[in-house]
């Protein structure tokens, strides 16, 4: 008999590391979830490195960014116009098929405010995973997991799963996280006697060792349903792009298509720190457009093949901060401020860019080098909660501790919150 170890020992290990996270215990949500009822699913997907949004959202119209990147600026009539003012990189057709259709929103000027702006990768990512603060304790995907109940078939399982080599850090602090790399590698290998022998024995084994069982126990299950349930033999309904990241994307399908009880996941996207041959040649080719390629393109057959189960998923698409206004002598960018977020939803209100533009003046921008931040991520984050998750302006302040989410970005359309379902202990 032969076990996959590798991917065994992933699973418990990730349940040991949420466990060892604070959980919030003085926030309780009123909703309830109807057993059996599918949940509305969030995706945070994170582009670590700090992916360059002046390139991705580009103001092909604005002299500023012409003159300041002489060698890696898309061009008016190369950039995939938007209004006249905005376009996307042309590598980014698969994303802009997907704004034609008004389930895109593109959000400019995001990131960190100003006053904790840093650019520091750790930090930034920090600051984004645990939501402004780690006082409250973990961050911020658990503690919303951690104040809701969940729903469906399986909802214990797979509630909360990074699709990585570890869980998440948004993720930290709810017990239940999962960390899974593709699904149909989450599995013991042999027959089905042998299979049940050793799933019967390595139960028995982490009982006796209380400081393993509960992670140990919970990965066996998580394994055990994603062959009762078919995942393994699952045919996407679309073909995928042969990368890591849509392996990813497609897992997430899976579980969203299965009725598996999934509420967050998360997947990480790396490659985005571009100080160095950003571009070819032509700044349409290289490095950077390679990334942008793999992310767009993933993303459409993610979409695609969710069907008519889109309607409870939204995607999110986040970088801790963007580039700098000026290129480098190394035909790159150096680490910046202001970025741009990406909202995937069935719900987005127009087709345009939202949020408000400051500037690429020297004296709009963020000491006198960065795009400057005009809306802060978790303004976002906030909108998505209140739109697709029906949470009031307390819940979201109080996932977000010491922030005052106000509302109103505009990208979806939110239904009255009505009295917020808050209870504070």
């Amino acid at each position: 008999m032969k076990m996959k170890r590798r991917t065994f020992v992933q699973g418990c290990c990730a349940g040991i590391a949420a466990m060892s996270g604070a959980k919030l215990t003085n926030l309780s949500f009123a909703q309830e979830a109807t057993p059996g009822a599918a949940q509305p699913v969030l995706l945070s997907i994170f582009l670590r490195g700090g992916m360059d949004a002046l390139n991705f959202l580009i103001p092909h119209a604005d002299s500023n960014y012409n003159d300041q990147r002489p060698r890696l600026r898309i061009n008016t009539g190369t950039a995939l116009d938007l209004d006249g003012y905005f376009g996307l990189h042309p590598s980014a057709a698969p994303l802009k098929e997907l704004f034609d259709d008004q389930h895109v929103g593109l959000v400019c000027a995001t990131g960190i405010p100003d006053a904790d702006g840093t650019r520091s990768h750790f930090q930034a990512q920090d600051y984004m995973d645990y939501g402004g603060t780690q006082e409250a304790g973990g961050g911020w995907l658990g503690r919303y997991l951690n104040t809701v109940p969940g729903g469906g078939k399986f909802a214990d399982i797979f509630r909360g799963v990074s699709l990585s080599s570890g869980v998440s850090e948004s993720l930290g602090g709810f017990t239940g996280a999962l960390s899974l790399g593709e699904l149909d590698d989450f599995t013991l290998s042999g027959n089905g006697t042998e299979r049940r022998r050793f799933r019967q024995a390595l139960r028995t084994m982490y009982t006796h060792d209380p400081s393993l069982s509960a992670p140990a126990l919970s990965t066996l299950d998580a394994a055990e349903l994603i062959r009762g349930n078919g995942i393994e033999e699952y045919a996407p309904d679309v073909e995928y792009p042969d990368s890591g990241f849509a392996d990813a994307l497609m897992s997430v399908a899976q579980l969203v298509k299965r009725d598996m009880g999934l509420q967050a996941a998360t997947i990480d996207l790396g490659g985005w720190d571009t100080h160095e041959s950003q571009a070819g040649g032509d700044p349409t080719t290289g490095s950077y457009a390679d990334n942008v390629d793999r992310l767009t393109r993933a993303l459409h057959a993610f979409w695609d093949d969710l069907g008519s189960e889109r309607g409870r998923v939204t995607v999110t698409v986040i970088s801790e901060f963007g580039r700098r206004l000026k290129e480098n002598d190394n035909r790159g960018t150096d680490h910046g401020h202001g970025g741009m977020m990406i909202v995937l939803d069935t719900a987005i209100t127009e087709k345009r860019v939202f949020g408000d533009w400051p500037g690429l003046s020297n004296d709009e921008l963020y000491e006198r080098k960065d795009l400057r931040v005009t809306t802060d991520f978790r303004d976002v984050m906030g909108d998505v909660l209140k739109s697709k998750f029906s949470l009031g302006t307390g819940d979201i302040n109080a996932l977000f501790p010491g922030f005052g989410y106000t509302g109103g970005i505009g990208f979806l359309g939110l239904p009255d919150p009505g009295k917020s379902s808050l209870t504070v202990f």
